[in-house]
């Protein structure tokens, strides 16, 4: 009888070992997928979260910039939360600069205004991983992801047809700053405008071309947020791309070219 008894309390031992062992490696194999698959996903879920709230940020900061360019308002301050990456000012590019292809546009009015060079700067945010930048530049908002460039929000650039009279009119916005701005966290934008005197050797901000129609205006875009840029000049104002394959996009028969430069100067971050 004691043998048997033996025998009945070794083999429950041994089952309850056994189980626990499953049970454990249950929970690790659990653990395990959690780590290896859950863990990554709620991390991009976080990432597009991040992305997507400073979108709506930079759209904030685009009514901002058009509050002091448009309504002649001299200060815009705004608080914000900047999570997933760090918000810069990136200066202009001076005309000597080796970059100035690639961060200016490049615009020509022929018989009118020979070819000029505008680095416009930027308030720009960069992710953490440094695979999507956000752009507000020259009033546009431009986000560069996977090899290509969309517009988050389009500018002023536009056409006014008024009695039959084509108006281009093609405001320009330098962003800049007297010293090197980033932040992370919380931090409040500050911002004044002033004109940004560019034509007839400095003296002036704007330029209105009515007096020979009709013209024809090309336009190229900055190289780092080229397809961005091509996209809404095809689409929003009807541009051409000439020579086809080119960076240049021109429109022709145009009764008035209207220009207009401001530089906004960010004070703090």
């Amino acid at each position: 009888m004691n043998s048997k008894e033996n025998k009945k309390e070794k083999n429950s031992a041994v089952s309850e070992t056994v189980g626990y062992i499953i049970i454990f490696g249950i929970m690790m194999t659990g653990i395990a997928l959690i780590i290896l698959l859950g863990y990554p996903a709620l991390l991009n879920q976080q990432q597009e979260a991040n992305i997507r709230n400073m979108e709506r940020n930079m759209i904030v900061l685009q009514s901002d910039v058009n509050a002091l360019v448009y309504k002649s308002v001299p200060y815009k301050e705004t608080t914000m939360q900047v999570s997933g990456g760090v918000l810069s000012v990136e200066k202009p590019v001076d005309i000597t600069d080796p970059q100035i292809v690639e961060k200016s546009f490049r615009i020509e009015i022929p018989g009118a205004l020979p070819e000029i060079y505008f680095s416009p700067g930027g308030l720009k945010f960069l992710s953490e991983n440094g695979d999507i930048s956000i752009l507000l530049q020259s009033g546009a908002i431009v986000k560069y992801q996977s090899g290509g460039s969309v517009m988050v929000s389009e500018p002023r650039w536009f056409i006014d047809s008024v009695a039959g009279q084509n108006t281009l009119v093609i405001p320009l916005i330098e962003v800049n700053s007297s010293k090197n701005l980033a932040k992370s966290g919380i931090g409040t934008v500050q911002m004044s405008v002033e004109p940004l005197n560019m034509f007839d050797g400095g003296t002036t901000n704007f330029k209105d071309f009515s007096s020979s129609p009709p013209y024809t205006v090309t336009v190229r875009p900055p190289l780092e947020y080229q397809k961005a840029w091509e996209n809404f000049f095809r689409d929003s104002l009807g541009m051409t791309n000439n020579p086809p394959g080119s960076t240049s996009w021109e429109r022709t028969g145009l009764d008035r070219v209207v220009i207009k430069a401001w530089r906004i100067n960010v004070i703090n971050l």
